[in-house]
């Protein structure tokens, strides 16, 4: 595969809507692309709404919207898996609660090709699409609300789902507390909620963080204390990824005057009681971006959310900094998490605790420098 190609998912994706409307028939899908786009972002439908079984909404849906979702399962996934301990050895279970035609599992399926992947979903229409598209999963037309797990799992996903399927705070409470409870005990398994990165739907994921706390924290947050983002009037905590779009999905944004250059997303994980604390959890020297970084008079700037439940303004020096790191920095997005890294005298926080200074960071996906290279570095403030 080469760099410019889809993942294997989006490509499957993109086949099964084309062979459903090929390229020249695009037009046809635009009223329902409005439409599904005018559902998801003002009117938000009703937990299983029937909108999948129309087939023009499920093509259009194939190529204007799962991709999305792919990419923002993806890059949950990858930054939630870059500080937890391996798998075990031995395939993975993985359960998509909603899981439409799969759009999710794939983003799964893609980083764990040998995973056993259960889905459960209310439409006919979608299960048969996540059938067609998951050969040798398993698939169940069920409420998901009220069906029990069939555990344990190793990976257990509600995208998109979840604030519809349950809008009565002690519900969600209680199905939280029901997935966690089939996750699998011997791994470092997790459940992991996706959801608009809209100002209606993250607070709801915010009172659930902080009403169980008892339950360990997988992401997004960097430390156990209240978010620091919500007081300070500063935004709605979520994630940023780019994203290129498929052929079929950039026709159907530009017939429709619109752009898709990037997939935003809010994101809540939990881990199983008595599994392993996420790397960087509550370490003051572990940050989480909250913005993205920009260029300044000599250095590089960027809004930081710390381990210690602080929100600071974060400045690297440029200077000092090689001409491809500083590229590497500024594209970097919000969401990503570090460690802060360089000498203990360029390591200070300043003004009243409202700035923090580093050398330069270290990003969870990027490895560890050599054991020989630590000395006189500081990895916390």
């Amino acid at each position: 595969m080469t760099p410019s190609d889809p993942a294997p998912g989006l490509a499957a994706l993109e086949a099964w809507g084309l062979a459903r409307c090929p390229l020249r028939d695009l037009r046809r899908l635009e009223p329902a692309v409005a439409r599904l786009s005018a559902a998801f972002t003002d009117t938000r439908p009703e937990a299983f709404a029937a909108y999948l079984d129309d087939p023009d909404s499920l093509t259009a849906y194939a190529l204007a919207f799962a991709p999305q979702t792919y990419a923002r399962v993806q890059a949950a996934l990858a930054g939630i898996l870059a500080r937890l301990p391996p798998f075990p050895g031995r395939p993975l279970r993985v359960l998509d609660l909603g899981c439409g035609l799969g759009s999710a599992a794939l983003a799964v399926r893609d980083r764990f090709p040998d995973a056993e992947i259960h889905g459960i979903d209310w439409s006919p229409a979608a299960l048969q699409a996540f059938h067609e598209l998951l050969p040798g999963a398993i698939a169940r037309r069920a409420d998901f609300r009220e069906v029990a797990p069939d555990g344990p799992f190793d990976v257990i996903l509600a995208s998109f789902a979840f604030n519809e399927a349950f809008p009565d705070p002690a519900a969600a409470r209680a199905a939280i507390r029901r997935w966690v409870a089939a996750l699998a005990p011997d791994a470092p398994s997790f459940l992991l909620l996706l959801e608009p990165a809209d100002r209606a739907t993250v607070p709801r994921l915010h009172a659930l963080r902080r009403e169980l706390a008892d339950l360990p924290l997988y992401a997004p947050c960097p430390h156990a204390g209240p978010c620091p983002l919500f007081p300070a009037r500063d935004g709605v905590c979520h994630d940023v990824r780019r994203f290129r779009p498929g052929r079929p999905l950039t026709l159907l944004c530009r017939r429709l005057r619109r752009t898709v250059s990037d997939v935003k997303y809010a994101l809540l994980a939990f881990g199983h009681p008595g599994g392993p604390q996420a790397d960087g959890f509550g370490e003051p020297g572990f940050l989480r971006m909250v913005g993205p970084m920009d260029k300044a008079k000599g250095v590089l700037t960027c809004r930081v959310c710390m381990g210690d439940g602080a929100l600071r303004r974060l400045e690297l020096p440029a200077a000092a900094l090689p001409t491809p790191r500083r590229h590497a920095l500024l594209d970097r997005q919000r969401g990503d998490c570090a460690w802060v890294e360089g000498s203990a005298d360029r390591c200070r926080v300043i003004a009243n605790g409202a700035v923090q200074r580093a050398a330069d960071l270290r990003f969870t996906d990027e490895p560890p420098p050599p054991l020989d290279d630590l000395d006189g570095f500081s990895f916390s403030v």
